[in-house]
């Protein structure tokens, strides 16, 4: 079974959809476990995206780009974070800034916010791409505010990282969108950029359970004289 570009394009705006759903849904839980395996759902169909581009453009780089996203964003990202949540009492978002309803309200309107303000046919066509998916420049824009919504909205430590990795998940489908493929040697470098950050949350983290007893930024907002 061979895949065209017009099969691409297809997978390709179906998974951004898919990307932005499950952004929505992070920003509307209180739940970090769950927001943690939400991220690791959509780095599993950006690997897929990436994958099916590469199979239809005939693209290794592609193909082991799409490995490396399912490996450090869908495998070794999660497992590192869910690590540090078994170890931490607090396993929900109690009070965030924004209510976890008005959080889902607010991600459904930049969802369509960024639907209507965001021009991707004009994008593509002067890019001249080989695959043409209008909708998944809309929804990158989308997932990247809906990234910082959480982010700023959060107390905990664990749920800010989510927030992190989803803008981080927003860049790489508005990267991927725009230029269809960027080089391996610059996808290496963005991975690894991943990977030490989880290695530094990962130490900060534990160095707050040690101290403070939780991840929860309340306590070193406190420390500010």
């Amino acid at each position: 079974m061979t895949i065209t570009l017009l099969d691409a394009a297809r997978v390709l705006d179906t998974c951004a959809a898919g990307v932005v759903l499950i952004g929505v849904l992070i920003a509307g839980t209180r739940s970090i476990g769950r927001a943690i395996l939400l991220v690791a759902a959509q780095a599993f169909l950006l690997s897929a995206t990436v994958a099916c581009v590469g199979l239809a453009t005939g693209d290794s780089h592609l193909l082991l780009g799409s490995v490396l996203t399912l490996a450090s964003r869908g495998i070794a990202v999660p497992l590192a974070l869910g690590h540090i949540l078994r170890e931490s009492p607090v396993r929900t978002e109690r009070n965030p800034y924004l209510s976890p309803r008005l959080a889902l309200i607010a991600a459904i309107v930049i969802v369509f916010v960024s639907a209507i303000a965001v021009d991707s046919s004009a994008l593509s066509g002067s890019l001249g791409s080989a695959v043409e998916a209008p909708h998944a420049l809309p929804a990158s824009v989308a997932e990247l505010l809906t990234g910082l919504m959480i982010v700023m909205t959060r107390r905990k430590g664990l749920s800010i990282v989510v927030g992190l990795l989803v803008f981080e998940n927003g860049l790489a489908l508005a990267a991927f969108s725009l230029t269809y493929g960027m080089p391996f040697v610059v996808e290496l470098g963005a991975t690894f950029d991943l990977l030490m950050v989880v290695v530094v949350v990962t130490v900060y983290a534990r160095r707050m359970l040690t101290v403070f007893g939780s991840t929860s930024t309340d306590q070193m907002r406190n420390l500010r004289g």
